[in-house]
């Protein structure tokens, strides 16, 4: 995750357990943008993780997603 951040020159991120061992939560910090923007910058990650992980993963927010659907769990401790 951390080589693919550093390619897609993505510095702002923070790395947390979820809460199985097996999930793991990345909150990358950005300055405010429209939730268009957001959507338009996860699917460009998802097509790169696609391509580099065998793992299930959901990125959010999603334009794709009703707003009740958009609801991010809180992280379990960092890692």
């Amino acid at each position: 995750m951390k080589h693919l951040f550093h390619t897609l020159k993505i510095d702002n991120y923070h790395i947390y357990q979820g809460k199985d061992e097996e999930k793991v939560q990345v909150f990358i910090e950005v300055d405010n943008i429209t939730l268009q923007e957001a959507d338009l910058q996860l699917q460009a990650l998802s097509l790169a993780l696609k391509q580099k992980l065998t793992k299930k993963w959901k990125c959010l927010p999603s334009a794709s997603l009703p707003e009740a659907y958009n609801i991010v769990t809180l992280p379990y401790k960092a890692i």
